[in-house]
């Protein structure tokens, strides 16, 4: 490695994280430069992270502006030639960083790379395929060593910078999900690897980063329908997405009609009010949780 630790920055992303702030943040290396993005919290999150990062440039937008724009505003802060994007429920194991940098230096190819995600119950995170991946086929061994893949990352993806920039960051029109799919994909067209490196490792505390709430979940619903369709349109067509949502929501209509007393109803309703909103030309950026400013 030529380089310290230093030649990384790191953004974090908040959004009412309170609970699970304070151990992401303490789990990065002070030589590391931090940029927390807030996204108008109700729990004193900004303020939190100022108290027990210092060091951290914490950005407070007015309004919550989802986790991709959120992210291109933490990036337009770093100076560094490698950035790291963290969810806020995550803690970076010892080595971390520096097992990264080394696997930038190896693989000059590489425009992303991603450490080994460890879930509470102490499986790895890895072999999900993206988003336009055939479904259904084998499921990718786990890896004995790095290894390249079409899909890495999402809750911590580590950047060169220069070609995070060179694709144009995450997709602003995206409000919630799949902001990590379309870049991989971006990237991959743009002549980049994306590599999982088994030497970095964190621990990932899944669905934590946000205080829970029925109305929140809700939300997270009608974003994932409305995303999807997004990506639909965006890398396959109009004539596609539309083919699409409009048969998803006469499948949604029909099981909320069919099915009265199903336990799957409120995610169903949010998902078809997604798809609606989709079809309807409505942008999720206008469209954020209630209660989320």
């Amino acid at each position: 490695m030529t380089e310290g630790i230093g030649a990384v920055s790191a953004v974090v992303v908040s959004f009412n994280s309170a609970e699970v702030l304070p151990g992401c943040l303490a789990s990065i290396p002070e030589a590391v430069p931090l940029v927390v993005v807030d996204n108008a919290s109700g729990d004193g999150s900004a303020d939190l992270a100022a108290r027990l990062a210092p060091r951290a440039q914490v950005l407070r937008p007015a309004r919550n502006l989802g986790f991709g724009r959120a992210a291109n505003l933490g990036f337009a802060e770093v100076k560094t030639p490698f950035g790291i994007l963290l969810n806020a429920d995550v803690r970076c194991r010892p080595g971390m960083f520096e097992a990264l940098l080394d696997a930038a230096q190896r693989y000059p190819g590489a425009g992303m790379l991603a450490p080994c995600c460890w879930a509470p119950d102490g499986a790895l995170q890895f072999g999900r395929p993206g988003l336009f991946e055939k479904r259904g086929g084998a499921v990718p061994a786990m890896p004995s060593g790095d290894c390249c893949a079409p899909y890495v990352g999402g809750s911590a993806m580590f950047f060169r910078m220069d070609a995070f920039r060179a694709v144009g960051g995450f997709d602003d029109a995206l409000f919630l999900y799949f902001e990590d799919d379309d870049l991989c994909f971006r990237l991959r067209r743009a002549g980049h690897s994306l590599v999982h490196v088994q030497g970095a490792a964190l621990d990932h505390a899944a669905g934590r980063s946000s205080a829970p709430s029925p109305r929140l979940e809700w939300w997270k619903h009608w974003h994932m329908a409305w995303s999807a369709l997004h990506m639909e349109r965006k890398h396959r067509g109009r004539v596609r997405a539309a083919a699409h949502g409009v048969g998803l929501a006469a499948e949604l209509a029909a099981r909320l009609a069919f099915r009265p007393f199903h336990p799957s109803r409120a995610k169903w309703s949010a998902r078809l009010a997604g798809t609606l909103a989709f079809l309807r030309g409505v942008r999720a950026v206008d469209r954020p949780p209630e209660g989320a400013a």
